[in-house]
């Protein structure tokens, strides 16, 4: 599975850690007062930037990442913000049972889910969500399309800077595989540097999802174009926010 640790010193830097915490805090206030949540786990929390909103927003939140680099990262990030968060290391197929009905909500943002890699790991996966989750509980997985990106032959996600250094976030969609990439650019003393990450992940698509989602045991399955919940997915979104309902 990937966890993207390789990415870990990079992430907060190159996705805005500041602006998403208030750039973001309104949509998820939203959902929060749209399915009553009280209680939420935050799985694949990154750098824990959901985990601290739920939390401000009076919710009981877990955050759960596969990768220890990025814990380190939430941990620092929650204390820096002045909330009390627990966060666990653990995959997404083995969370522990004693977590089992436990969740009115499940958050899965950013395109975390990706990293599962195969379509057997991806089914576990949501096995595990729905295991989690009371009965009638929600699970909101946020996705890139990447049917459009590829239909397009769009490569480039995102350009993004932040003092000396240059984030370029790009596809490479092979037969079999795809590939996120980041190219890390630094400027310094007039030296130009690179740094080249590339992760394999699963492009889970409408069809991959709603499959995955019956498996998963699901009861229902809506698919939204973004956190606003409001207007249908379509075949040009640029997002694929998927809400399940166990």
């Amino acid at each position: 599975m990937t966890t993207f640790s390789d990415i870990a010193e990079y992430y907060d830097r190159m996705t805005g850690f500041s602006n998403r915490l208030i750039n973001d805090f309104g949509l998820f206030k939203n959902i929060v007062k749209k399915f009553d949540f009280k209680t939420a786990l935050d799985a694949g929390c990154g750098s824990g930037v959901h985990s601290i909103i739920l939390s401000r927003l009076g919710i009981d939140i877990i955050g759960l990442d596969a990768s220890e680099k990025m814990l380190e990262l939430a941990r620092a990030n929650s204390l820096k913000e002045g909330q009390e968060i627990e966060f666990i290391k653990e995959f997404y197929e083995s969370m522990p049972h004693d977590w089992d009905d436990k969740f009115d909500g499940l958050f899965c943002m950013a395109n975390s889910l990706v990293g599962v890699e195969t379509g057997e790991r991806l089914s576990l996966a949501l096995k595990s969500f729905n295991r989690v989750l009371k009965p009638g509980g929600k699970a909101i997985i946020q996705l890139m399309n990447f049917a459009k990106f590829r239909r397009g032959g769009q490569r480039v996600i995102k350009v993004s800077s932040d003092r000396n250094l240059t984030f370029v976030r790009f596809f490479d969609f092979e037969e079999q595989i795809t590939r996120l990439n980041l190219m890390i650019i630094e400027h310094e003393m007039g030296e130009v540097k690179h740094r080249f990450i590339s992760n394999e992940i699963l492009p889970i698509n409408e069809e991959v999802m709603t499959v995955a989602s019956k498996l998963g045991r699901f009861s229902e399955i809506e698919i939204f174009s973004d956190l606003s919940l409001t207007d249908k997915f379509t075949a040009e979104s640029g997002n694929m926010v998927v809400v399940l309902t166990k």
